[in-house]
């Protein structure tokens, strides 16, 4: 028994594990740079040589530039109204001193535009403007912004020997330090957060630990794992993975990844749930779980089951096997259950041995409706 809990948590939770493990480490690690750089501080982009600038954070307070070369713009589909949202505009990099330069670009909203094309007319006029500070970081141009990067130089007179010599496909993408900061950092925590979980959980469920609590259950129970292992090759299963399975010492599941057990003469209730989904008003499935409410557990276990069919066999089973438990659903039951505990028990818990019984030995299956 359980070995074979141990190898179906495995098996169900390994791709999850996997998924969680790959994709902590893609937003963890694409992010710790940018996570590192925000707490600790980012680059002048002034002091950067044109060897060392890359995929960073950085700041720099601009006085100067060429010319925006390229607005990007959005669409209101409802109103078909566009509107620049962005704009492009040439700068250089390092200060007044550096030995060795390049063009490259600076993408900054919309509202900086005035601000900027002053700049501009500054700039060719050679005089120095009051600074804007931004922050940001550098990426790559994609093909669309490179074309039209190298188009706007060569209307400024550059080749395409200048352009290669005298260039870097690259821009600052302003952001909010601030912004920055919060978005790096949560990333950064997420795959971090995910990793985690990811190693965790597939190492308990590799290991022995996904079956601490069901040993914890069996030994509450008062029962030895061994009459619990000779109830369990008994019990029918009601799923097809087999990880849900009435005995008749003790209910078996698989929750998360831990492999649990519930006493069955601690069950007080049981009942079918019927959900209609639907999308639009049209239906678009049903579900149906089995609800199991316990002393352990008062406020109740809701275990999926494929269909009504299978509800019915495992309510059923346990009907016609367990005396002391109430079957079926209805207002006046979940009424009394909830305010008057003690005459709910009264129905059937109190009044008979919690013995399980043989079905021909009970009376017939009491009604099992559901609620809808």
């Amino acid at each position: 028994m359980f070995a074979e809990f141990k190898s179906k948590i495995l098996k169900g939770s390994i791709l999850l594990c996997i998924l969680s493990i790959v994709i902590g480490l893609g937003l963890a690690g694409w992010n710790a740079m940018d996570a590192f750089y925000s707490v600790t501080g980012y680059k002048d982009f002034t002091q950067l040589k044109p060897e060392e600038i890359k995929s960073q954070l950085v700041k720099v307070d601009l006085t100067e530039n060429f010319g925006c070369f390229m607005e990007q713009r959005s669409k209101n589909t409802k109103t078909n109204a566009v509107k620049t949202t962005h704009l492009y505009y040439i700068i250089w990099t390092g200060d007044d001193n550096a030995e060795d330069w390049r063009y490259m670009a600076i993408k900054v909203p919309a509202r900086y535009e005035k601000q900027m094309d002053a700049m501009t007319t500054n700039t060719y006029n050679e005089i120095r403007s009051d600074a804007i500070p931004f922050t940001g970081k550098i990426k790559k141009l994609d093909d669309k912004e490179y074309r039209y990067f190298k188009d706007f130089l060569k209307e400024l007179g550059m080749t395409d020997a200048d352009i290669s010599a005298m260039t870097l496909p690259y821009y600052i993408d302003y952001g909010s330090q601030g912004a920055m900061t919060v978005l790096y950092l949560g990333l950064f925590g997420v795959g971090m957060v995910l990793l985690i979980y990811g190693i965790f959980r597939l190492a308990k469920s590799a290991g022995g630990s996904s079956l601490k609590k069901l040993r914890q259950d069996i030994a509450a129970a008062g029962y030895t794992e061994t009459a619990v292992e000779a109830d369990y090759r008994d019990a029918r299963s009601y799923d097809k993975k087999g990880i849900l399975k009435v005995g008749r010492l003790m209910t078996y599941h698989i929750l998360g990844s831990d492999a649990r057990a519930i006493p069955n003469n601690k069950i007080m209730w049981a009942y079918q749930t019927t959900i209609t989904h639907r999308t639009n008003g049209v239906k678009t499935g049903t579900t149906y779980n089995v609800m199991i409410f316990d002393e352990l557990t008062p406020k109740g276990h809701t275990f999926a089951v494929a269909n009504e069919s299978i509800s019915k066999e495992m309510l059923t089973q346990i009907a016609t096997t367990l005396p002391w438990v109430v079957v079926g659903y209805s207002d006046e039951l979940k009424k009394l259950y909830n305010k008057d505990r003690s005459q709910f028990l009264q129905l059937r818990y109190n009044t008979c041995e919690h013995t399980a019984v043989e079905p021909s030995e009970n009376q017939p299956a009491p009604d099992t409706d559901n609620q809808g």
